[in-house]
């Protein structure tokens, strides 16, 4: 009895803390967060009433949300409860994944990832990438607490097919990992790995038979991600010299070497997981890759660290556990505090109220040019198909007719074409109509 109230106890503030704490951040503002808000609304708005999404792209992360934004009459808080909710549960996968250690490793796991600077940024830009990482979550889960090699295999292929229909980097991410723990357990001749083996080969293989036929027979079925995969393989390093010295790569690297240390010489159940996590933060986050590439593989450390997080505080022995925790606790606070100021919707709610006024200068049907892809989503998210929306004009501006231009104002320079009409000028935008 005592046992189960404590893994009640244990379980509900893992999934508590991390629903609360990003609920709490999502609610300093009451639209959603990041350049790629709006286009969720877009996106699940289509999907709500023509029953498919607007834009190619992974599709099953917009499933997980619409049960949430169907049921809310505030979109944007819909959408922030699901993000929360989603994030809730991974939190808690991740504890009971690594309980077995010890009930404040599996607390370690789940603080780790909630207070986490690279998770608050995943669910701040990328919301789909953040949710996705639910079936990483599971998949962990699957290689440390199945019992049976023959069900980790089919839960681990289940979950690498659920994250190829999720999200393009965390598919990356999750194939790299699966493979790197395949080669760990199969280099560590252990019989005792077997359920992890077969799970990591289970997840590793389904991984790049999808890539295999998304490259060649269905690319459509991941929503053409495969294309920003070709993307970065084309060009992953940036030019010059490497920055050796950034912050982060010096943590991740220490980190990482640490773990793989651990993992190499003190031979359990974990150490393919955790020198697969230790590889694969340092790579993520190695200085030389092209710097919009490594700013959203840096993010994927959130799901990273938790393991490596679990093992030191299992590691410190019953009497030290709970001050260890603490330890890394306070570290994650103090970085993760200043990146909370920084966590805001891609407009500010004085431009949002302008754009809420736009169908009262221009009458439904316009044509509409937003050259700022921040304005023409939330235009599109507030208006949906009351206009057509053109991004790049086949003929230069004074040559237009019929369309209505939207700029913000106080960014880059508007030039207005000479015979163009303004129809409205705002505190923050400006809408002028093309003749």
């Amino acid at each position: 009895m005592r046992a189960s109230i404590t893994l009640i106890a244990y379980a509900s503030a893992s999934f508590l803390i991390s629903f609360l704490i990003l609920l709490a951040v999502y609610t300093r503002y009451p639209i959603l967060y990041g350049i790629d808000g709006p286009y969720y609304i877009i996106q699940l708005e289509h999907l709500a009433s023509k029953g498919v999404i607007k834009y190619p792209d992974p599709p099953l992360t917009y499933y997980l949300l619409l049960p949430f934004y169907l049921l809310s009459s505030d979109k944007n808080l819909g959408l922030k409860i699901a993000v929360a909710f989603y994030g809730g549960l991974t939190s808690l996968l991740l504890y009971l994944s690594f309980r077995r250690f010890s009930d404040l490793s599996g607390l370690a796991a789940s603080l780790t990832f909630t207070i986490s600077p690279y998770t608050l940024r995943l669910a701040n830009d990328f919301l789909k990438n953040y949710v996705s990482l639910i079936f990483v979550a599971i998949f962990i889960y699957t290689i440390l607490n199945e019992e049976k090699p023959s069900r980790a295999l089919i839960f681990s292929s289940l979950a690498a097919v659920a994250v190829a229909l999720s999200h393009v980097l965390t598919y990356g991410v999750f194939a790299l990992l699966a493979l790197l723990i395949l080669i760990a357990s199969v280099l560590i001749r252990d019989n005792s790995l077997k359920v992890m083996r077969y799970g990591a080969a289970g997840a590793a293989g389904t991984s790049f038979l999808l890539l295999a036929i998304a490259l060649t027979v269905a690319p459509s079925i991941v929503g053409y991600d495969t294309a920003k995969l070709l993307s970065f393989l084309e060009n992953p390093f940036k030019e010059g010299s490497a920055d050796l010295m950034r912050a982060n790569f010096i943590a991740s690297l220490t980190i990482g070497v640490g773990g793989f240390i651990y993992g190499f010489f003190k031979r359990s159940k974990f150490s393919p997981l955790i020198i697969g996590s230790s590889i694969l933060l340092i790579l993520l986050n190695t200085p030389m890759l092209e710097s919009s590439w490594l700013f959203r593989f840096s993010l994927m450390t959130s799901i990273l660290i938790p393991p490596i997080a679990a093992v030191i505080v299992g590691e410190a022995g019953p009497k030290a556990r709970f001050t260890t925790l603490l330890l890394i606790i306070g570290l994650m606070i103090m970085v993760t505090l200043p990146v909370i100021h920084v966590l805001r919707p891609s407009i500010s709610m004085g431009e949002y109220s302008e754009l809420r006024e736009i169908s009262k200068h221009v009458p439904p049907g316009s044509n509409i040019l937003i050259p700022d892809i921040r304005l023409r989503y939330w235009v599109e998210a507030i208006y949906d198909d009351q206009y057509t929306f053109i991004t790049k004009p086949q003929k230069p501006l004074a040559q237009i007719q019929d369309t209505y231009l939207i700029a913000e104002k106080g960014r880059a320079p508007i030039r207005i074409p000479p015979r163009a009409r303004i129809v409205f000028d705002g505190r923050y935008l400006l809408i002028a109509r093309l003749r």
